[in-house]
C-alpha cells in the first residue's frame, strides 16, 4: 500500500501517546484494548477477498482498489488507526511467507488524523499479521 511517510509517522505517534496514557481521556477503558493501524473491511468477505488477492501476489493498493470496486463502496477495506478489542479469528492463509489472519474485531476509537474519536459498538473485519510460522 502507498502510505505517506508523514501519514504513518503521524499514526505511529498518536498510538503510541494512547499506549502510554498520555491521551487519557481519550483512551478506552476496557481491558484487553489494543491499538494498531492496519487494513480493516466491512465484511469477513471482503477482508478474505483482499488477503486472497495479497496471496496471488497483487500490491496492497490493488487488491484494497479491487475489493472496494467490486463491493461497489469506496470504503469497504481501508486502512485505519484504531483502538479495538480482538475477537475471533476467521481465517489464516500464507502471503509472501508470512501467516496474515482476518480477524473480528471491536472498534472502541479511531484517530482521524488529529484526534482519536471514541464510536459506539462497531464490528470489522481486519487483516493481521497471523500467530505462529508459517513453513
Amino acid at each position: 500500500m502507498r502510505v505517506s511517510p508523514a501519514i504513518i509517522f503521524g499514526l505511529a505517534i498518536a498510538a503510541a501517546a494512547v499506549a502510554s496514557n498520555a491521551a487519557n481521556a481519550q483512551q478506552p477503558a476496557e481491558d484487553g484494548a489494543k491499538i494498531g493501524v492496519g487494513m480493516i473491511c466491512n465484511s469477513p468477505a471482503q477482508a478474505a477477498r483482499f488477503v486472497e488477492l495479497r496471496s496471488q501476489g497483487r500490491e496492497g493498493q490493488a487488491a484494497m482498489d479491487l475489493v472496494n470496486q467490486e463491493a461497489h463502496d469506496p470504503q469497504a477495506c481501508g486502512l485505519a488507526a484504531i483502538a479495538f478489542t480482538q475477537g475471533q479469528t476467521l481465517e489464516l492463509k500464507p502471503v509472501a511467507n508470512k501467516l496474515v489472519q482476518v480477524v473480528r474485531v471491536n472498534i472502541l476509537a479511531g484517530f482521524d488524523g488529529s484526534a482519536w474519536q471514541q464510536v459506539s459498538a462497531m464490528t470489522q473485519y481486519a487483516v493481521m499479521e497471523g500467530e505462529g510460522e508459517s513453513i
